[in-house]
């Protein structure tokens, strides 16, 4: 070990006792975050008045040559809303009788 590696050591093991000596506040617990209720308006995809939430989205616009990038705030219906990935996923769709049984034959295949 060279003397380097013994500054090095040495430099963050005092850097943890003087966070050990000033952490000892309390720490505060975070309340879980709830989204916001739905508010009546007009929907900015489908133009018809529903119940609307926030949705915040990456907007890209180009003019003049230069292009320009921002956050944009869209209110949406629950229709419109974009779906998260678990509901995405759990809209798989039904196999056909002769999907079922080409995968059937496949599985078969594979293990003999």
């Amino acid at each position: 070990m060279s003397l380097t590696d013994d500054h090095f050591q040495r430099k963050l093991a005092a850097q943890s006792r003087a966070w050990d000596q000033t952490s000892e506040a309390p720490k505060k617990e975070r309340a879980p975050r709830e989204p916001a209720a739905p508010k009546m308006g007009i929907c900015d995809k489908c133009k018809q008045e529903k119940l609307l939430r926030s949705f915040r989205s990456k907007e890209t616009t180009v003019s003049n040559g230069a292009a320009s990038y921002g956050t944009v705030v869209k209110h949406l219906c629950e229709d419109c809303a974009p779906k998260s990935r678990r509901e995405r996923d759990a809209e798989v769709p039904q196999m056909d009788k002769k999907q079922v049984k080409g995968l059937l034959r496949a599985a078969r295949k594979g293990l003999l």
